[in-house]
């Protein structure tokens, strides 16, 4: 047999998918007092799965424990709500 190709709905290109993707963890760091060092850190946890907590932590200056509590806090905890 050969291989069928995907048919994807139409709006499912890259760019709507970065676009949406990208509004998610910026609306979830408002309200919050963070600094530069833990925004940033969490954005790159964001955009990079694929680095650990302690990878990500030690390329900003911080703690693994303060980002990984701040990523649970912040992230999965608000998507159970």
């Amino acid at each position: 047999m050969m291989p069928q190709l995907a048919i994807l709905p139409v709006g499912h290109d890259a760019a709507t998918r970065h676009e949406r993707a990208s509004s998610v963890p910026i609306a979830a760091l408002r309200g919050h007092d963070l600094t530069v060092a833990e925004r940033s850190a969490l954005l790159d946890c964001y955009a990079t799965p694929d680095r650990t907590f302690l990878e990500v932590a030690t390329a900003h200056g911080l703690e693994r424990e303060r980002l990984q509590d701040l990523w649970f806090d912040l992230f999965l905890t608000r998507s159970r709500r």
